[in-house]
């Protein structure tokens, strides 16, 4: 006869097997969910692929007074300046200043209160210098990666920042600190974290991100710039690019060889702040001093640049540049908003009416002149309607009940095995005669950052508005335009779309929009024409589409 238990023990077993299996589907459902918003995440600075486009559907496609983006949350307190934002699942992480010092704040997206603030070291330069946007933190596992204006590298715990190694780019990598003050956010590969301190022994260093020790040092003497680092494959070898005070430069991947220079691009002042676009074979870089256009081409061992084009009179300083398809967009002071073709540099069309007052003059829709103050009331179709966008009640948004970030619901207590990397030696950067400083360049008055979704950009020009139109060889055609109180004239940085929201940072206040459109279920385009994707099917933008050509996406962090 098989035994028999005793009642009370049967019962204790049971219990247990059902909270086991409670745990069990707790657990999945956590993961699930964590699952579900990496997809649409802005883990680092201009998203995934450091390219300003976002995967995300379902977007409003048209603000008008009845369908507009609805104020979530707003956070007052994250200090004045002009620092990015990363946000993965319900968490978002930026940089600001508290008390006089420089510390990153983490935010809760479900109510947008922070939940923890740390010091990462004093803030230097950005007053009265050339307008850049400065650091972005990188979200990598369960860590988070920053770099403070005066060089200091920090890897902390992505759940609560406790600090877990410093290192600072001057005093223990050797660099040079660029006159503004750094700006790089830095980029995380796989076991490496890299960035570029600048001199002539450090222009870009690779750190093991567990140990915190140099894994190599790519040497060219090139400055630091204002710009971060984009990885790119060239004859199928993966190297990072960079666009340094005195020009761009690739790396490679596995030892840091320095593989090729071009420096037609760069200013001479050393601020190059426009992030570089790599394509195929090329790379198209911008400043003050003209765009250019290079094609870089394996030459046995080595590699060479060929100029595809470049053009003096198409002048990106600082802000963002987009590439759609075979599209590029810009604002630049000769033309406004600008779309030009990314092979020739031939400009397709320029529309000045976003930046009217920096050129003196109100251009309305038919492209007649007209008074500054009649044009200023008409443009602005949301400005009237303020208090319905900020009058939402707070106490009506749901407040979190499920650990929704990648984060929170990973096990970190297991240490990773293996012996510490090898230590790579790096010289401080020599004393040598001061050169004759060249002086920035002028500051931009039409000056834009945008982010692309679903067929449509979103711009916050230096005139204050946030403008969504259409990314098209077609024309400018508006789809809607917002400006909010607190917007004021002057760069700004890279709107961030991520989990159906749009993050927006105005100095020291942040907003949170909710973009989702609930009327676009059917997979319809909320216009009564096209797809949900709002590309017609195609892939993302600026991938190869030729019949025959390998398709392939811009390398993702990690």
């Amino acid at each position: 006869m098989n035994p028999i238990l005793n009642p009370k023990k049967e019962r204790n077993v049971k219990k247990l097997q059902a909270r086991s299996f409670i745990s069990l589907l707790l657990l999945s459902c956590i993961t699930l969910s964590a699952t579900l918003v990496t997809a649409a995440d802005w883990p680092c600075w201009r998203g995934a692929n450091r390219n300003g486009l976002s995967s995300e559907t379902g977007l409003l496609r048209n603000w008008t007074e009845e369908s507009s983006p609805q104020l979530v949350w707003k956070n007052t307190g994250v200090g004045q300046t002009m620092n990015g934002i990363a946000v993965l699942g319900n968490l978002v992480y930026t940089i600001g200043t508290k008390g006089g010092s420089e510390c990153v704040f983490c935010i809760d997206n479900q109510t947008g209160k922070t939940l923890w603030s740390r010091p990462i070291g004093k803030k230097v330069g950005g007053k009265g210098k050339f307008p850049v946007q400065q650091s972005t933190p990188t979200i990598y596992k369960d860590k988070l990666y920053v770099v403070s204006s005066a060089g200091n590298l920090v890897c902390m715990n992505a759940g609560n920042g406790m600090p877990l190694w410093v290192r600072n780019m001057i005093t223990t990598m050797g660099g040079v600190l660029p006159k503004g003050g750094y700006c790089e956010s830095p980029y995380v590969d796989g076991k490496w974290v890299i960035v570029c301190p600048g001199g002539p022994n450090a222009s870009m260093v690779a750190i093991d991100r567990h140990w915190a020790m140099n894994k190599w040092v790519a040497q060219t003497g090139m400055p630091a710039g204002y710009s971060s680092i984009v990885k790119a494959s060239f004859g199928r070898e993966h190297q990072y690019v960079y666009f340094s005070g005195a020009g761009l430069f690739g790396a490679k991947v596995k030892g840091g060889d320095v593989r090729w220079r071009y420096e037609a691009p760069a200013h001479e002042s050393g601020y190059n702040a426009c992030p570089p676009i790599w394509f195929g074979q090329t790379i198209l870089a911008s400043s003050a001093a003209g765009t250019g256009c290079v094609w870089i081409q394996k030459d046995g061992s080595t590699f060479k640049t060929s100029e595809v084009w470049f053009r003096e009179d198409l002048k990106v300083p600082t802000g963002d540049m987009l590439k759609v398809n075979d599209n590029v967009f810009a604002c630049t002071d000769e033309d406004g908003l600008l779309c030009f073709n990314y092979k020739t540099g031939d400009k397709i069309w320029s529309d000045k009416s976003l930046f009217a007052e920096a050129f003196e003059e109100e251009v309305d829709d038919s492209g007649n002149k007209s008074k500054k103050s009649r044009s200023r009331k008409t443009a602005m179709n949301l400005e009237t309607d303020v208090e319905r966008i900020f009058g939402m009640n707070t106490d009506l948004i749901p407040e979190s009940i499920q650990i929704t970030s990648p984060i929170l619901a990973q096990d970190t207590s297991a240490s990773e095995s293996g012996n510490g990397p090898r230590t790579v030696e790096i010289k401080k950067a020599p004393k040598t005669k001061k050169k004759k400083a060249v002086p920035p360049p002028e500051t931009p008055k039409c000056m834009g950052a945008m982010a692309y979704a679903e067929g449509l950009i979103y711009l916050r020009t230096s005139m204050g508005e946030l403008v969504l139109f259409e990314a098209s060889p077609d024309g400018f055609k508006a789809r809607g335009r917002i400006k909010l109180p607190q917007m004021k004239a002057g760069l700004a940085v890279t709107p961030v779309i991520a989990n159906g929201y749009l993050y927006l940072r105005e100095g020291s206040t942040i907003f949170c929009f909710d973009l989702r459109d609930q009327s676009r279920k059917d997979g319809s385009d909320g216009s009564g024409s096209g797809d949900a994707s709002g590309n017609d099917g195609k892939p993302l933008p600026g991938m190869p589409t030729a019949p025959g050509t390998k398709k392939r996406t811009a390398p993702k962090v990690g």
